[in-house]
C-alpha cells in the first residue's frame, strides 16, 4: 500500500490531496482497508449502532413502517442500506417487520456494498432473507425507496482547505524522507471556501458525500421515498481538523497502519443539508430520533421479563445509544 501511495504522491509533483490518499487507503481494490479486512466488531477495530444492541434496528424498523404508511402503503417499494457492515441492521429490520404481512411482501431490500469480505459476512447472516446487492446506486429499481445509512458518510474521502493571513491553502500529502506528512500548498483561489474565517481555520469539504446524496435525492424526487442518515457529526463546524484513525478500538496516526486501520472525518450535514434542492429534511440528535420511535418503550419492554443481568445489558445498551451517542450521533431525514 505505501509503495502505492508513494507513486501517487509522485505522479502529483510530489503531494496528492487528502481525498486522494484516503480513497486509497480504504478502497484500493487490493489493498484498501475496506476491500480486505473484516472492521466490525469486538475482534475489529471499531463498533457500530446495530451491533451495539437490538434496540437500534428495532427502532429504526418502526420508522420505516411509518414512513411506508406515510408514502401511501405503495405495493413495492426498495428499502436500500448503503455500507451494511456485516448486515446486522438489515437483520434486524427483516426479524421485527416479517409479522407484518402487507408491508413484509411489499418490501424488496437491496444492499450497496463494496467490499467483496463484508459482503461474504452479509451473504452468510442473510441467508435466509431475499437480498440483491450492488456495488453503487445507479443500477436500483425504480419505484419508491427508502434508503439507510448508518456510519455510511464518515468513511468517504474529504480534503481540507487552511485559511492563514489572508490567503487559502490545501492540506496535502507529502513524502518526507520515509514517512509521510503533511504540506501546505498554496491555491491560486479561494473558491473552495465561502465566508469569514478566523486565521488558521480548517475548512473540510466532502464531495463525494454531497454527490452521492444529490443521487439520493434525485432518486428520492423522481420516484417518491426517504432516506435516513446517521453519522457522527456536527451542524456547525468548530473549523478544526476531524480527521480521525481508528485500529482495535484506539485513536491512531492515520499517516501510518495505512491500510489496515480506518480513517473517517466527521459529518457536515450543514453541507449536505445545503446541498439539498427539491426534498424536504430535518436533522436531528441520535438521542432525539430514537426517543421519538420508541426507544424508551421498547427498552422497558425488554426489560420488563428479563432477569437482573439482562436488565443490566439492556439498560447499558439504551444509555450508550441515548447519552454516550446520543449527541454526537446526528439524524438527517430526508
Amino acid at each position: 500500500m505505501i509503495t502505492y501511495i508513494n507513486e501517487l504522491i509522485d505522479k502529483n509533483q510530489g503531494s496528492t490531496s487528502i481525498s486522494d490518499f484516503m480513497n486509497a487507503a480504504l478502497y484500493h481494490e487490493k489493498y484498501g482497508y475496506y476491500m480486505s479486512k473484516i472492521p466490525l466488531g469486538k475482534n475489529g477495530d471499531f463498533i457500530t449502532s446495530p451491533e451495539i444492541s437490538q434496540l437500534f434496528g428495532e427502532v429504526i424498523a418502526v420508522w420505516i413502517m411509518y414512513k411506508w404508511e406515510k408514502l401511501g402503503k405503495p405495493s413495492k417499494f426498495s428499502l436500500v442500506e448503503l455500507g451494511p457492515g456485516k448486515g446486522t441492521l438489515i437483520h434486524d429490520v427483516i426479524r421485527v417487520t416479517k409479522k407484518y404481512k402487507g408491508f413484509f411482501d411489499s418490501m424488496s431490500i437491496h444492499l450497496v456494498e463494496i467490499s467483496p469480505v463484508l459482503r461474504g459476512i452479509q451473504k452468510q447472516n442473510l441467508r435466509d432473507a431475499e437480498v440483491k446487492w450492488h456495488e453503487n446506486i445507479d443500477n436500483l429499481p425504480e419505484c419508491p425507496t427508502i434508503f439507510l445509512a448508518n456510519e455510511f458518510f464518515d468513511a468517504l474521502p474529504i480534503d481540507q482547505f487552511i485559511y492563514r493571513d489572508g490567503q487559502c491553502y490545501e492540506n496535502r500529502i507529502a513524502k518526507q524522507g520515509d514517512t509521510l506528512s503533511f504540506q501546505c500548498v498554496t491555491l491560486e483561489s479561494k473558491q473552495d471556501l465561502n465566508g469569514k474565517f478566523f486565521n488558521g481555520a480548517i475548512v473540510e469539504i466532502c464531495h463525494a458525500g454531497i454527490k452521492i446524496l444529490k443521487k439520493l435525492e434525485e432518486k428520492i424526487y423522481n420516484n417518491k421515498g426517504a432516506a435516513l442518515i446517521i453519522d457522527y457529526g456536527y451542524i456547525y463546524p468548530s473549523y478544526r481538523s476531524t480527521l480521525q484513525s481508528i485500529k482495535r478500538h484506539q485513536h491512531s496516526n492515520f499517516l501510518q497502519n495505512i491500510g489496515s486501520s480506518d480513517i473517517t472525518a466527521l459529518v457536515n450535514f450543514q453541507a449536505l443539508k445545503d446541498s439539498l434542492k427539491n426534498v424536504n429534511c430535518e436533522i436531528l440528535t441520535q438521542r432525539e430520533f430514537l426517543y421519538l420511535f420508541g426507544i424508551k418503550e421498547r427498552t422497558q419492554a425488554l426489560m420488563r421479563n428479563a432477569n437482573e443481568a439482562q436488565k443490566n445489558r439492556v439498560l447499558s445498551e439504551f444509555l450508550r445509544l441515548t447519552e454516550n451517542m446520543g449527541t454526537l450521533f446526528k439524524v438527517m431525514l430526508i
